[in-house]
C-alpha cells in the first residue's frame, strides 16, 4: 500500500496539487492519505475521489475567496514572519486571539464546505487521517476519518489548519489549533496504519515535523525546487507558478529527471562525456579565466580542474564531493536563470544548451562584457557567467 503524507503550509497547499496531478497521471495510487493544516483539506477532497474538483479551486484561487478583508490589510497580513521561531510565541498568543475573535475565517468554510463531500469521504476505500492540536492543553489529536464524530468532518478540518491568527475553531467544548503546532507532516499517522512506502510531499512550511518512528518505513520527500512564497500568500500568480512547480518537481522523480532548478533528459551526458567536454576548453580561454580569478599563472588543464572548478564549486554553493556533471549542470541553470529562461518544461540537454547559446546571442545587451566597477573586482555573478559562456561555447553539445 503507498501512502500520501501534505505538509501544512497555507498558501503553499497549491504545490500539493501540482504534484498529485502529476502522480495521477503516471498512474500512482493511494491507499492512505494523512495530512496537516492544508494538507488535511487538500487530501480529504483527493481521498474522496474529487482530485478535478481541488485542482479547479485552486486554479482559480485568490486572497478574496479566502479572507474577509481589504487589499490593504491583505498586504500588511501577508508580510507577517510566520516562522519556526515563532511558533511557540504564537501559541502563548492563541489565549488572547480567542478572546478578541481573531480573524473571520467564514469564507474559508464555505470553501471547504462546498468541496467537501462528508458521506463520499467516508465511503471512500482510501484512508484519511489529520493532525490537530487542542488548546489550551496543547494535546495533538491524530484522528482518522472514522474515529471523527459524524457530521464534524468539516469542522476537524478547520481546526487541523486553525492558525492562532484567525477565528478559534471550537468543537463541542474544546477549542483548537493548526495541527502544525504538533506535526506538520504526519508520515508517522501513516506508518501506524501500517503503510510502508509513504510520499512526503513537503512545502518547508512553519510547523513542527517529527522524526519517522518506523525505520522499515521507506519515504520518498518531495520537495519544493525554489521558494513557494509565504504561507498566507494567496496571490493567483504565486498560485499559479507553485502548481506548476509541483508538477514538474514531482515529474522530476518520477522520470529520473537532471537539474535542481531546470527539467531535463539525461541521455546524451554523462561523467565521462563532461570530462572530455571540459577538456576540449581552448588553453587561451582557460587562461583568460584564469587571470578573472586571480589565478597565477600555470599549465592551462590543471588551472581549470585545479584552481577554477574548485572556485565555481564554493561559488555554486555545491559540495565538495560535486561531481564535474553536478558542476556543469549546476553552471547551466545558473545562466539559464540570469537568462530567464522558462523553466517549467521538460527539455533534452542539447536543446537546453542551444536554448541557452540563442538567449546569450540575442538577449544579454553585453553583460558578459562589462567591466567592473572597481577595476580587476569582478562579482561573483560575472565570474559564473563567464565560465557558464566558456562551457557552452566550447564543452557542451555542439
Amino acid at each position: 500500500m503507498l501512502g500520501l503524507a501534505l505538509e501544512g503550509g497555507g498558501a503553499k497547499g497549491a504545490y500539493h496539487i501540482g504534484v498529485v496531478k502529476a502522480l495521477l497521471e503516471e498512474g500512482y495510487q493511494f491507499g492512505g492519505i494523512t495530512g496537516t493544516s492544508i494538507g488535511a483539506l487538500n487530501g480529504a477532497v483527493i481521498a474522496q475521489g474529487d482530485f478535478e474538483k481541488v485542482y479547479e479551486l485552486w486554479e482559480n484561487l485568490d486572497f478574496s475567496h479566502v479572507f474577509d478583508i481589504d487589499d490593504l490589510h491583505y498586504k500588511k497580513l501577508k508580510k507577517m514572519n510566520i516562522d519556526k521561531g515563532t511558533l511557540v510565541e504564537l501559541a502563548t498568543k492563541a489565549k488572547k486571539v480567542i478572546e478578541r475573535g481573531g480573524l473571520d475565517t467564514s469564507k474559508m468554510q464555505r470553501i471547504i464546505e462546498s468541496i467537501i463531500d462528508e458521506e463520499k469521504l467516508r465511503k471512500s476505500e482510501v484512508d484519511f487521517g489529520l493532525v490537530t492540536v487542542s488548546f489550551p492543553d496543547l494535546k495533538p489529536v491524530e484522528i482518522y476519518k472514522e474515529d471523527i464524530p459524524e457530521g464534524k468532518i468539516v469542522d476537524y478540518l478547520l481546526a487541523s489548519a486553525n492558525l492562532p491568527v484567525f477565528e478559534p475553531k471550537k468543537i463541542e467544548d474544546k477549542y483548537y489549533i493548526d495541527g502544525g503546532f504538533y506535526d506538520n507532516c504526519p508520515i508517522n499517522l501513516l506508518a501506524e496504519k501500517g503503510y510502508k512506502e509513504i510520499i512526503a510531499v513537503r512545502t518547508l512550511g512553519v510547523g513542527i515535523v517529527k522524526s519517522i518512528k518506523y525505520p522499515d518505513v521507506q519515504v520518498i520527500d518531495i520537495t519544493p525546487s525554489e521558494n513557494l512564497g509565504g504561507i498566507l500568500e494567496f496571490d493567483r500568480n504565486i498560485i499559479q507558478l507553485n502548481l506548476k512547480m509541483g508538477y514538474y518537481d514531482a515529474m522530476r522523480h518520477i522520470k529520473k529527471l537532471a537539474g535542481s532548478r531546470y527539467y531535463f533528459y539525461k541521455e546524451n551526458m554523462n561523467e565521462d562525456m563532461i570530462f572530455h567536454r571540459l577538456l576540449s576548453i581552448p588553453d587561451e580561454r582557460i587562461c583568460s579565466l584564469g587571470k578573472l580569478f586571480g589565478i597565477k599563472e600555470m599549465p592551462p588543464k590543471r588551472m581549470l580542474f585545479e584552481k577554477i572548478m574548485p572556485k565555481v564549486v564554493h561559488m555554486l554553493g555545491l559540495e565538495a564531493t560535486a561531481t564535474y556533471e553536478d558542476i556543469v549542470l549546476s553552471l547551466l541553470e545558473f545562466i539559464a536563470g540570469e537568462e530567464e529562461i522558462d523553466k517549467y518544461q521538460v527539455r533534452y540537454i542539447d536543446d537546453f544548451i542551444k536554448t541557452i547559446k540563442e538567449s546569450l546571442i540575442t538577449g544579454n545587451n553585453g553583460k558578459y562584457e562589462e567591466q567592473p566597477k572597481i577595476p580587476g573586482l569582478y562579482t561573483k555573478k560575472y565570474k559564473l557567467l563567464k565560465v557558464a559562456k566558456e562551457i557552452c561555447d566550447s564543452a557542451c553539445f555542439d
